[in-house]
């Protein structure tokens, strides 16, 4: 028979975490919040010094999720299991941002159109190019991603995006990607792609509404700044 004393001794002090979480989980620490977190994905592990250890590489729970697996694999204690549980907590935080825009949803303001971008763009370190289809009510068709890039570019073939608008039966796009840098202002090749996206599309019958960069704290709008 197994007693409480040859028990692992993270056992129950995991369980009196959880009993802290219940009673308020704001009063709980970020190691702790972690820790019981890769606690579901390492139930036979004293997760504690794994959660320190992760923490003092990335300091932000948004630094880890935007972290690339191989810095964390980096990490003692970390393999394909936390990897995948990271991504999965990744996916379910960009959903539930992106819940509150049903498919059908009218995209009539920026604000909507930033709050989809970022549930997909606000934990990558690299440049990736979306787009946004809607019908000719400028209701959400679909939102896909065309290309990942490096850290200052996304590689991006307009005849793909026209592809897909007249696949998915879209009467418009809505252009979006992500500046990591932080600087959401349109370089000279992000101003000449808007440009040639908008000349084919418009011959295609398809309307460009407008192309939003997305940097960690800010946006810019080619619509709102007239470059549209």
């Amino acid at each position: 028979m197994t007693t409480d004393n040859d028990k692992p001794h993270y056992i129950g002090h995991r369980k009196r975490l959880k009993q802290r979480l219940s009673r308020d989980p704001a009063q709980l620490q970020d190691y702790e919040i972690l820790e019981l977190l890769l606690g579901y994905a390492l139930p036979r592990k004293d997760t504690k010094p794994l959660a320190k250890a992760v923490l003092q590489r990335f300091p932000t729970f948004k630094d880890i999720l935007a972290a690339r697996p191989k810095e964390l694999e980096a990490i003692d204690g970390i393999g394909p299991g936390i990897i995948s549980f990271i991504k999965l907590w990744s996916e379910f935080w960009s959903r539930a941002e992106q819940s509150g825009l049903s498919p059908r949803s009218t995209l009539d303001s920026p604000d909507k159109v930033v709050r989809l971008a970022r549930s997909r763009l606000q934990f990558k370190d690299l440049e990736e190019f979306w787009t946004i289809f809607v019908d000719n009510k400028n209701r959400l068709v679909d939102f896909e991603k065309m290309s990942e890039g490096t850290v200052d570019q996304a590689p991006v073939f307009p005849r793909e995006i026209l592809a897909g608008a007249l696949e998915k039966r879209a009467s418009g796009i809505i252009l979006v990607h992500n500046h990591p840098g932080g600087d959401p202002y349109p370089s000279a090749h992000d101003r000449e792609l808007t440009t040639k996206i908008r000349e084919i599309s418009l011959a295609l019958g398809v309307r460009i509404l407008d192309h939003v960069i997305i940097s960690e704290n800010s946006y810019f709008s080619f619509q709102e700044h007239g470059y549209l």
